[in-house]
């Protein structure tokens, strides 16, 4: 007992002595986004005829960067980001039938959809310094879903021209995320950064919400039947890449 208290007494005594600094500051990311479901990746039942492809859109996210700088080489760093993420999806349809929701399509028809989540980003990672300015990170982030939301044009000759609705019910109210980072802070005057940063996260639980049709993916209909809609429920997955820029301020020992 008395080895781990003199133990902890050292533990603490190191990292108070070494302690250089803290850091605040904003950040802006442009991201590039997906949510991956393996049932929208395969398309649904092949007697349907029915697309569903992926297609890129612009996301972003800004906020606030706070970092506790253990070391010279190692630091803690936190973020609160509010983000606005997207999925564009296009496709076609190759028969006339209805979808599990009732609505119907037509042989011919296309589509081009947007679904848009508004989440809070909070990431933690652990940083590893080089001294010069350049570090790595990684750690956890927790995404907190606030809203999403589900839109959608039709050409072809379909009964509906557009769609849009609220779809927040179909996503997970939070999802977890591995976040790897790379970044360099430019100094700019003694306490004043400009960093660069580019940053790929992995949602590591299910986040559910809807396919290219903006169908419930936690629906039991898309699943039952004799010739289902789709074969079973698969988990979604968020995956991100971005590069962002931000201006920090160092409070504390230089170095």
């Amino acid at each position: 007992m008395k080895k781990t208290f003199t133990l902890l007494v050292c533990v603490i005594f190191f990292f108070s002595a070494k302690a250089q600094s803290f850091e605040i500051g904003g950040r802006y990311l442009a991201e590039s986004n997906w949510f991956f479901n393996s049932n929208v990746t395969n398309g649904p039942n092949s007697a349907l005829n029915i697309g569903e492809n992926y297609a890129a859109v612009y996301s972003y996210s800004y906020g606030v960067h706070l970092a506790y700088n253990i070391t010279d080489h190692v630091s803690l760093e936190s973020n609160i980001l509010w983000a606005t993420l997207a999925q564009s999806y296009n496709g076609n349809f190759g028969t006339n039938g209805f979808l599990p929701d009732g609505e119907l399509y037509v042989d011919g028809e296309t589509y081009t959809a947007t679904t848009t989540i508004h989440t809070m980003q909070i990431p933690v990672m652990f940083r590893f310094l080089s001294g010069n300015g350049a570090y790595f990170g990684l750690g956890p982030e927790i995404d907190l879903v606030s809203n999403a939301n589900y839109s959608a044009s039709y050409k072809g000759g379909g009964p509906m021209q557009s769609e849009s609705g609220d779809v927040s019910s179909a996503f997970a109210k939070n999802y977890f995320c591995a976040v790897l980072s790379f970044g360099n802070n430019i100094r700019l005057s003694r306490s004043l950064f400009f960093n660069i940063n580019l940053r790929f996260s992995y949602d590591i639980t299910d986040m559910k919400g809807v396919d290219a049709l903006g169908q419930d993916l936690s629906n039991s209909a898309l699943y039952s039947g004799a010739n289902p809609f789709y074969a079973k429920n698969e988990p979604t997955n968020a995956v991100s890449a971005s590069f962002g820029v931000g201006l920090i301020y160092r409070i504390g020992h230089d170095f």
